[in-house]
């Protein structure tokens, strides 16, 4: 009667029955029967539903609850004073033994929390918000994956509703998710990275860069805990694991989440440098549509950086400034879509085009005057210039705001935002990543590599500043064990890198670099020799591919900017021993060059 026929009674039954029955429902909580316990979750669930006034429930509901899920101190350092507590666990946390055995009964207690949390007003939850912030915390970390995603879905509820209460609990809210994250469910994945999106509103300016270091297992080097003395001591990197999830709904997913944090979180500037990264990896997915959703998620935070940094980009669009690279806006170069030199096959490209600045003397007609990052076809970006438009799946947890992002088959060269805003972080992790080209496991290598080469696709010929230390990677890579291990995908991609290198910077920049290595008088090793030459004519290609791209064709560029370095390197080749060396490798990369 009082679960099925509840709606049939009225408000003062119900609540005469909330007030004789409700200790004696708590107390069968406890039974033995796994029933009564269940049947009595049920009845309480229903009248806490439908009772008038909860105020007088609560102080017997939650500390009921808090006893039965166990979460009284589930960090297990509560009777440590303050200066003594350890740091929180970083790695996936479940609870090992629960205080109610039976899954089925612990879901009818989800339900039952579920149900108590939508029908407490904010005063309520202000009364026993540490009991309701420790409930929900439990759940997620029960064994059980159905607990697990009824909990994600009550606490992304219950941080939407009660933002400013929750400041001081997103961070054990958020540490709570780890067991979620790294779940075997794909759906469990998705639900909790909807609920850690929740939990972002709620520690904003406060705790969300140590939500944000947690999910990427940042350490203070300064700082090592006590039993990293005595025994092994490893940490996981959440958002590497997301990265590569083996699920590509997850994956698709996780980068429309890092975009969305980029794009809506009010906090984002403390995190982008961390989350940047990961969402310039996903251009490099191994599904071609998750990686062209990429490249537009970027073009969408282009398009906010454009708008945010409107001063500072003012002059550069009223003046036309583009880099030398590109002869005036007339080459181009196909954007290197999962690290592969002229885009992956199926993928065409189009041009933008830059502006040519203002006309003093009106010398030019008005149809001469263009607007930078139009499409060179003449008409702004839309479905008729960008060829085939790609359907996103259809999904009830996509973000609403990127529900109608447009992605196309048709990719133009980065918008001026997208390239400003990656140069402005590039410089935070380009140095680490030079250490892990040159490791001896392919797949770090090859990771490394593609977050190389997407780098160069939007840093461009600001890569400059950074050429030298490049370049020493790049020749250890060729020279060193990861090159002669053969792996074509690692060779493809690195490849890739040294032609973008050319294409994009003076070749009298990396000529520098490179000379000594072609001429006689070289100090180098042989194999660091041969990997500088064939580094040389990869380069060479590059800025070859530019000048050829050139339109229309301007048969007084001759050999372009290539043409300051190309007499100084057929004077040195001319006098290099390697020509003669006894070793075919040499012989061949002279010839390549």
């Amino acid at each position: 009667v009082l679960v099925h026929r509840v709606d049939s009674l009225s408000t003062d039954i119900v609540d005469a029955v909330s007030e004789a029955l409700l200790k004696p429902l708590l107390k069968r909580m406890k039974d033995k029967s796994e029933k009564c316990r269940e049947l009595s979750i049920r009845i309480l669930k229903s009248l806490v539903e439908n009772t008038s006034d909860l105020s007088p429930m609560l102080a017997y509901i939650f500390p009921t609850l808090v006893a039965r899920l166990g979460c009284e101190d589930l960090d297990g350092v509560a009777h440590l004073p303050e200066v003594m507590r350890p740091d929180p666990e970083q790695k996936p946390t479940e609870l090992a033994r629960p205080v109610e055995e039976s899954e089925e009964v612990r879901l009818e207690l989800g339900h039952f929390v579920a149900a108590l949390i939508r029908r407490c007003n904010p005063s309520q939850i202000y009364s026993y918000i540490d009991e309701a912030a420790g409930l929900l915390r439990a759940q997620t970390m029960d064994p059980f994956h159905e607990v697990k995603a009824l909990a994600c879905e009550t606490m992304i509820g219950f941080c939407y509703n009660h933002t400013e209460m929750l400041l001081h609990f997103s961070e054990p809210m958020g540490r709570s998710l780890t067991s979620c994250l790294t779940h075997n469910h794909a759906k469990i994945r998705i639900t909790a990275l909807r609920a850690l999106t929740a939990i972002l509103w709620c520690g904003v300016w406060k705790h969300n860069h140590e939500i944000v270091q947690m999910l990427m297992a940042w350490q203070d080097p300064n700082k090592a805990p006590i039993k990293a003395f005595y025994e092994p001591v490893t940490n996981i990197n959440y958002m590497s694991t997301l990265s590569f999830d083996r699920h590509p709904a997850v994956r698709r997913f996780w980068f429309e989440t890092l975009a969305y944090w980029l794009l809506r979180v009010p906090d984002k500037v403390d995190h982008e440098p961390y989350i940047f990264p990961y969402l310039l990896a996903g251009l490099c997915d191994e599904n071609e549509e998750i990686a062209l959703e990429v490249f537009w998620l970027m073009e969408k935070c282009g398009e906010l950086y454009e708008t945010e940094k409107e001063e500072d980009l003012r002059k550069t669009k009223q003046y036309g400034f583009d880099y030398g690279w590109t002869y005036s806006g007339r080459g181009f170069i196909p954007f290197p879509l999962q690290a592969i030199w002229g885009g992956i096959r199926g993928i065409s490209h189009v041009r933008r085009v830059a502006a040519t600045g203002p006309d003093m003397m009106g010398q030019g007609s008005f149809t001469d005057h263009v607007v930078r990052d139009r499409l060179a076809s003449g008409a702004y970006a839309g479905s008729e210039d960008l060829g085939e438009l790609v359907p996103l799946p259809v999904r009830d947890y996509a973000w609403p705001e990127l529900q109608d992002l447009p992605v196309y088959r048709t990719l133009p060269r980065p918008r001026l935002g997208s390239r400003c805003w990656v140069r402005t972080h590039t410089r935070r992790y380009i140095k680490a990543t030079f250490n892990d080209v040159v490791d001896f496991r392919d797949c770090t290598a090859l990771n490394a590599g593609r977050l190389l080469c997407m780098s160069l696709a939007y840093t461009e010929e600001g890569v400059t500043e950074w050429l030298q230390p490049m370049m020493a990677a790049l020749i250890k890579y060729y020279a060193g064990r990861a090159w002669a291990a053969g792996d074509q995908q690692v060779a493809r991609t690195y490849d890739c890198v040294c032609k973008l290198t050319g294409a994009f910077l003076d070749p009298d920049s990396y000529w520098a670099q490179l000379r000594d290595a072609v001429s006689a008088e070289s100090m180098l090793d042989l194999d660091q020799r041969i990997a500088s030459v064939r580094i040389l004519s990869l380069c060479i290609e590059g800025s070859v591919g530019v000048l050829q791209s050139v339109e229309p064709p301007d048969p007084t560029l001759g050999m372009g900017r290539l043409a300051k370095v190309i007499p100084d390197l057929i004077s040195v080749a001319h006098s290099s021993d390697l020509l003669l060396s006894p070793s075919s490798e040499s012989r061949e990369v002279m010839w390549k060059l």
